[in-house]
């Protein structure tokens, strides 16, 4: 499933079930899934891609409450050059 897809779905099924929660909510949310992630990677558990698609939905339902494309964010992501990938990682 492209990125497009995939934020249009997360939008359509679970946007007006999520917009009533305050955006703090959506930030705290995602960094509690990615402490999650990262606990189940460092372990080794069979459970980190569900941690991951964890991760990845409420990176969608964020993007979707600050109407940032995320698509269009990837084809930018693709067009940095790998120095600038990892200087904005290690800022």
């Amino acid at each position: 499933m492209d990125i497009a897809k995939l934020q249009n779905w997360a939008r359509e099924n679970f946007g007006a079930a999520l917009e009533h929660l305050p955006l703090d909510y959506g930030v705290a949310r995602l960094l509690i899934q990615s402490g999650q992630l990262g606990e189940a990677a460092l372990r080794g558990g069979p459970d980190v891609d569900k941690e991951m698609a964890d991760v990845l939905f409420v990176l969608l339902s964020l993007a979707n409450r600050c109407g940032v494309d995320l698509d269009a964010a990837a084809k930018q992501l693709a067009e940095r050059s790998p120095a600038e990938i990892v200087g904005r990682l290690n800022r």
